[in-house]
């Protein structure tokens, strides 16, 4: 069974029903973005093997213990900083991190744009989404917007941070 906190939908406020009117074409990618993530959820096992997943759905399935996850010393040697900076960074969430262990980091490679760099915004999605680990999870899966299907770690690199944030609450939303 899904982790939805509601037993019914909800009525829509005042202020929703005047998006749905003013904005058809963004509601009906938040409503996509929400069933798709859904899907998500009810079919795949709590498994790593993909083997069981549908076809369909596999694109979706992140592994997140694979390659593409660094420590903090390789981290901080890619961004040129100390240890420190990568682990009071992590703490605030400039950076994306959890523990893989009592003494160590797992830290996403791709969200690293550059000497002393890290994707912006990802502070505000962790937020919005609540824990690193999971942010990671949205950031680096293919996501329906309005214009296509892309990356969201694509789209904050690109400056398009309202528009992650946007699909961010819904997929916050369905893990809760």
């Amino acid at each position: 069974m899904l982790g939805f906190l509601v037993k019914r939908p909800p009525k829509l406020s005042s202020s929703a029903r005047e998006f749905v009117r003013a904005h058809p074409d963004e509601a009906r990618v938040a409503v996509a973005v929400a069933l798709e993530t859904a899907a998500v959820q009810s079919r795949a096992e709590p498994t790593r093997s993909t083997g069981d997943v549908p076809a369909r759905l596999r694109r979706f399935v992140v592994d997140r213990t694979g390659e593409g996850l660094i420590g903090a010393t390789e981290a901080a040697s890619r961004l040129g900083v100390s240890r420190t900076t990568v682990y009071d960074w992590a703490a605030r969430n400039t950076l994306i991190a959890w523990r893989a262990t009592k003494r160590g980091l797992n830290i996403p490679a791709g969200q690293i744009v550059g000497p002393g760099r890290v994707a912006g915004g990802l502070a505000e999605v962790v937020d919005v989404v609540g824990e690193p680990e999971l942010a990671w999870t949205f950031l680096s899966q293919e996501w329906p917007f309005a214009d296509g299907v892309a990356r969201p770690i694509e789209r904050l690199q690109s400056g398009r941070l309202d528009e992650v944030l946007s699909a961010a609450a819904g997929f916050g939303a369905t893990f809760t």
